[in-house]
């Protein structure tokens, strides 16, 4: 395999919330095919495989996680192909924003601000209330659960509520279909998301971005802040005053105060309004 593996390598600074011990491996592959390699590899030798992208709505454990983390960095290539535009997993969504409204193509601006990388956004479906990264994919280029690389259509599309529906497949590479647009406008709109988000979310704290999936017909933050759980603390985790489905950690915190301060804010939802908050987070590790 082309690219670099390391032992025990800590992630709490890959991660947005600057939380997380150890991996026992932690794999650079170069290119597709090398991807393709660890994938199989794992399989054979019946190792945990985590992938890592951007580093937020991941939640790691204070010990570590066990297996090999593959991070797909260098799969950071973006190709133009008249209104549709192909983006590695390693692209982040801000760089491939940028450079979409660049060239006058629009669409991807419903995902402004979101701190992702291409690969984690199809993974997690990674979303706004403006729309959804399954809005905008054509087609994907993966490694089958079984390390064959393979192009997936709609027809194999699974996608829902912050979910990619990729069945256990890493994504190599991402084709977005685009509409032009005067690059003034696609801007105009960008800056405008972004001033919103800014004004409503701790985008300059470290966080995961929202911790609890909505639930039908209602907001996740609301039923935090109406259940009185705004500025609530465990540790060095806390509620954001600014957005409630948001905890931040002041630099100070562990997995351990995150863990236990959504368990507090989901049994005071519980008593408050009968309703089960259920995580959007993901977690690893113990």
């Amino acid at each position: 395999m082309r690219g670099s593996v390391r032992e025990h390598v800590v992630l709490a600074p890959m991660m947005h919330l600057r939380i997380g011990g150890p991996a026992d491996w932690f794999v650079e592959p170069y290119g597709e095919e090398d991807v393709g390699l660890v994938v199989r590899a794992c399989r054979e030798l019946d190792v945990p495989l985590r992938v890592l992208g951007g580093g937020s709505n991941v939640v790691v454990a204070d010990d570590g996680v066990r297996g090999a983390v593959l991070h797909l960095g260098n799969l950071n290539r973006i190709v133009r192909d008249g209104t549709r535009v192909a983006a590695g997993a390693g692209v982040t969504l801000p760089s491939l924003l940028r450079a979409t409204k660049d060239v006058g193509l629009a669409g991807l601006e419903r995902l402004t601000g979101i701190p992702a990388q291409v690969g984690g956004a199809v993974a997690m479906n990674a979303g706004t209330r403006d729309g959804e990264t399954f809005d905008l994919v054509s087609s994907l280029v993966v490694v089958e659960p079984d390390g064959a690389i393979a192009v997936r259509g709609p027809d194999r599309f699974r996608a829902r509520y912050r979910d990619g529906g990729l069945e256990g497949a890493v994504v190599l590479q991402a084709t977005f279909a685009l509409v032009p647009d005067d690059p003034a406008a696609i801007f105009e709109r960008f800056s405008q998301s972004l001033k919103k988000r800014n004004a409503t979310q701790p985008v300059a704290q470290r966080s995961v971005g929202c911790v609890f999936r909505n639930p039908a017909g209602d907001a996740a933050g609301r039923l935090i802040e109406v259940a009185g759980c705004k500025l609530l603390r465990i540790g060095g985790i806390e509620v954001s005053g600014l957005h409630a489905n948001y905890f931040v950690n002041d630099g100070t915190g562990s997995a351990a105060d995150f863990v236990a301060l959504m368990q507090e804010v989901r049994r005071r939802v519980r008593d408050r309004f009968g309703i089960e908050l259920e995580p959007e987070v993901r977690f690893w590790g113990g």
